[in-house]
């Protein structure tokens, strides 16, 4: 069960977390002490969530602790009450019962003085109720005072409650003046006083406002009362500016108010380490384990930073609380640290929390490659962080430098469009992955809005892939290829995710079983995958050529974990591999352009994923597999030929395929397929598929295939031939 805090005021000694008990007792002998002179208000000042009703809470008890019989202690809300009426009643309804109850005291009970009480006390309840209606505006009078039915004295309690009427039968002509000297002549008479607790003034309508405070300032001066109001003062100025139409709510407050107290900033670092101390026992109780080693020190310094903010005991409650509330859905798509860190920000910094969650989407789409941003948008971010964190002294949390420290890709540049998206390694991003940190492409979304983005595939998602590689290598192939069909919002498939996700930092994670799992599922499913490729990929690398990339490393992965397992699998790979195209026209190729024999870009030996020795070996099996017919018949099928021809004609020798594509060509079908194969792409105003002479040369004799082609035009292959040959004028161009 979630156990939310209440963010109620504090009331028992054991819970009070910033000395409020001490101020208490220091403020309360004070207090009382100005019952015994001509009446005074008190303002018991702070912002909303800094603690006033807490510290009222145990002042309360330090008065009446202190106190004597003499002095009564009178509590109220006035935001709870209501009307106008009732705001005026919760006040004075109380000293009523007060007057009247001493003055039952001081009487006899005889038979002959009855009567004098009855009097006595119905001009108590008289003076209270006309001194009220002369001296505040709009109120109507009140007639029911709280618990001031007196058993015995029926005529006067049906005074008391009869109501408004009944009570104005009873109002005479004396001034607010005379009926002011009256009444303190009464509190004088009676010995008594009173401290009365306005709490929440600043939880007031305007208009109910004006009326409390004309409450107050119509008693103020009565001897043995003291008032004490409690308030955020610019808030409660800004309603009496309001419901006064004055233009200085806050000067027409000090004409109010005598003296003032102001609740005291907790000490240094005190809210940092209550939160710092909460929120180890959040992670403990819904983690299971205590937080300790790097998790602590990360969090601690998320605090030191972040908490800086913190400015109210509220505001800690309200973070922990969100932090509490949230994290038992995420628990195993974030980071705890960065969660709080994030929180805080949120508290504190409300704007910047906003701009940080639009920066990483767009990071995070950046990353991916689901899309772009261009110079300008980059420029107005850069802006933005500037204003938002203007100060330029690295140690301040007020500098893009400090954000810098735990947000990748910000810069404090003097350039606004290099403040963001700067250039990040690969070894950061894994590890930001790995530990599912606020900067993580595939998780920043958890800590915003509880679900990852919907450009990449979540961790349970991914961990079902594994276990597929793992355990089930035909449900993978098959669940390869549907995610290779499957087009996300940049046009790149699911399988290009999945590939991207199998980085170096994943990759040397992985089991035996799950690197050879991979390794064969896609070694059978390549050549559909780039069947379903839309097109070239102009900034960046093919799916074919991305998939060369990780199945190299899951190569080395395997032979690092078994020397023996690796050779076994490598020959599998070539001989019962399915994506044949794949095999020979992108791994193939990739391998011996690695080992010098094609190309200039010969890595060396310690990047090789094979041997030269062994290289020669599975170059033999492909061969092999490349002159059997079946295979041969699937030719005209595959997606790249031209790429299968070229590296076919570099292991097995020109003769050989030039003979194969001489017998395919035979029909003029098929002579105009391999030409088409034969086109490659370039970009300019927008990409071309041009159709070289050179590349014509390379499997036929130039002027024999120009005569054929013209040979066809207006033939029944007329549109295939007029767009190969605008192929080849482009080619020209």
């Amino acid at each position: 069960m979630i156990k939310i805090d209440s963010d109620r005021a504090v009331k028992k000694a054991e819970d009070d977390q910033y000395d409020f008990v001490g101020i208490a007792s220091s403020l309360a002998p004070s207090i009382l002490e100005t019952v015994k002179g001509e009446g005074l208000v008190i303002g018991l000042e702070g912002q909303w969530g800094s603690g006033k009703t807490s510290l009222l809470n145990f002042l309360q008890k330090e008065l009446e602790k202190d106190g004597n019989n003499n002095i009564h202690i009178i509590s109220s809300t006035p935001w709870l009450n209501g009307d106008a009426a009732n705001l005026v009643g919760s006040v004075l309804s109380p000293i009523s019962k007060v007057l009247i109850d001493v003055e039952k005291e001081k009487m006899s009970s005889e038979d002959d003085e009855l009567q004098m009480m009855k009097d006595k006390v119905k001009k108590i309840g008289f003076l209270l109720n006309d001194y009220t209606q002369k001296t505040a505006r709009n109120l109507a009078p009140f007639a029911s005072f709280a618990g001031t039915v007196l058993p015995g004295f029926d005529g006067v309690s049906k005074v008391l409650e009869t109501g408004a009427n009944a009570l104005e039968t009873l109002k005479t002509n004396e001034t607010p003046a005379k009926l002011k000297e009256d009444i303190s002549k009464k509190i004088t008479e009676l010995d008594v006083g009173f401290v009365i607790i306005l709490d929440d003034l600043d939880r007031l309508e305007p208009e109910q406002a004006v009326e409390v405070v004309r409450l107050v300032r119509s008693v103020a001066d009565f001897p043995n009362v003291a008032y004490l109001m409690c308030y955020d003062r610019d808030v409660l100025a800004q309603a009496l500016k309001t419901g006064l139409k004055v233009k200085d709510g806050d000067l027409y407050l000090q004409k109010i108010v005598q003296l003032t107290f102001t609740i005291p900033l907790p000490e240094p670092f005190d809210l940092r380490t209550q939160f710092c101390k909460e929120a180890e026992e959040i992670y403990e109780e819904i983690a299971g384990k205590k937080l300790k080693g790097e998790l602590l020190s990360d969090l601690k310094s998320a605090v030191d930073r972040e908490g800086v903010g913190l400015t109210t005991p509220r505001e800690v409650k309200l973070t922990l609380n969100s932090i509490r509330f949230i994290y038992p859905s995420i628990i195993d798509d974030v980071y705890f640290p960065d969660l709080c860190r994030i929180y805080l920000i949120k508290t504190t910094n409300f704007k910047l929390y906003k701009w940080l969650e639009q920066y990483l989407a767009i990071r995070s789409i950046l990353v991916t490659g689901d899309g772009n941003l261009d110079g300008e948008a980059r420029k107005k971010m850069g802006l933005r962080l500037k204003k938002l964190l203007p100060s330029d002294n690295i140690e301040s949390t007020k500098s893009i430098w400090s954000l810098g420290r735990f947000v990748p890709g910000i810069e404090s540049n003097a350039k606004p469009k290099k403040r963001v998206f700067s250039h990040v390694s690969s070894d950061e991003v894994q590890r930001s992955i790995a530990l599912k940190r606020l900067g993580s492409p595939l998780h920043y979304r958890f800590y915003f809005a509880l679900t990852g983005p919907k450009t990449v595939m979540s961790d349970e998602d991914f961990d079902n892939i594994l276990k597929m590689a793992r355990e089930d290598i035909v449900e993978l192939k098959a669940t390869l290829i549907t995610q290779s069909q499957s087009f996300r919002q940049s046009g790149k498939t699911w399988f290009e995710h999945i590939l991207d996700r199998l980085d170096d930092h994943v990759i040397a994670q992985l089991d035996e079983n799950t690197a050879k799992g991979f390794i064969v599922a896609i070694g059978n499913m390549m050549d559909v995958a780039m069947s379903s490729d839309k097109g070239p990929r102009v900034f960046e690398f093919s799916i074919g050529e991305t998939a060369v990339s990780v199945v190299k490393s899951l190569f080395m992965r395997l032979n690092e974990l078994n020397r023996d397992i690796f050779q076994e699998v490598s020959k599998s790979f070539v001989k019962d591999g399915e994506a044949i195209n794949w095999l020979v026209g992108y791994f193939l190729r990739d391998q011996l352009c690695d080992h010098g024999k094609i190309g200039n870009q010969a890595v060396s030996e310690k990047q090789w994923v094979f041997s030269d020795k062994f290289l020669y070996v599975l170059s033999e099996i492909l061969s092999d597999r490349l002159n059997e017919p079946d295979v041969q018949n699937s030719f005209a099928d595959m997606p790249k030929l031209s790429n299968l021809l070229y590296i076919w004609k570099k292991i097995s020798g020109d003769e050989v395929v030039n003979a194969w594509v001489a017998d395919y060509s035979k029909n003029d079908e098929g002579f105009l397929t391999i030409l088409n194969h034969l086109r490659h792409w370039s970009m300019s105003d927008k990409i071309y598929y041009p159709l070289s002479k050179k590349n014509i040369e390379d499997f036929y004799v130039l002027d024999d295939a120009l005569k054929r082609l013209d040979n066809l035009v207006g033939g029944e292959f007329d549109d295939t031939v007029k767009d190969l040959k605008e192929a080849m004028e482009q080619a020209r161009n």
